[in-house]
């Protein structure tokens, strides 16, 4: 079985209610590594959880594409100072990034919720260097970029339950994810 195979029998047996560590089982020792296949266990976003948490969703969507256009106007203010060429070329990359970031929301698609955390963040420490000049717009502009980040994690974790990294535990030799109950059960029996 391939990988493609594996994870379209993956997808079907998830979204026919088997426990994780049931599929787990199933699928691990084929062409697929157990890393991958926990992975993408861990990173399915369910779309029971996704509907019921449309809300926050639409909010985080609503929120990123206002990014892009703020991000356009920047961008094109910005390269307009340095000739036409660089006018677009801005104007694209400043809302095309988060344009990408907000389709990625949309699929409900893990990692765009991880790369977004990781590259605000690593931005973050930036935010601080015209403190002198101007504090009040920094610590807006700071709680803006927090207040983002803290709804995109909220989000991954209202849709997946839990974090695709972290997916898969190992205790006395079975394999067995957080979120699945049946594991839960298990560790409390074992403690």
């Amino acid at each position: 079985m391939d990988k493609k195979e594996s994870k379209r029998q993956l997808v079907a047996m998830l979204e026919s209610g088997r426990s994780k560590t049931e599929i787990f089982k199933t699928l691990s020792g084929g062409e697929v590594k157990d890393r991958v296949l926990a992975y993408w266990i861990g990173a399915y976003a369910d779309p029971a959880l996704c509907q019921r948490h449309s809300g926050k969703i639409k909010t985080l969507l609503v929120l990123t594409i206002a990014q892009a256009l703020l991000g356009a106007v920047f961008g094109y203010f910005l390269g307009s100072m340095i000739g036409p060429g660089a006018a677009v070329f801005f104007t694209l990359f400043a809302a095309g990034v988060p344009l990408l970031f907000a389709w990625g929301f949309y699929r409900n698609v893990a990692q765009a919720y991880t790369i977004y955390v990781i590259l605000s963040l690593s931005q973050f420490p930036r935010m601080f260097q015209g403190f002198e000049e101007d504090p009040l717009l920094t610590l807006v502009g700071a709680g803006i970029t927090l207040g983002m980040v803290f709804s995109s994690l909220t989000s991954k974790r209202c849709c997946s339950r839990i974090w695709a990294s972290w997916a898969r535990r190992r205790s006395k030799g079975t394999t067995c994810f957080p979120a699945d109950d049946r594991c839960r059960a298990r560790q409390k029996s074992n403690a």
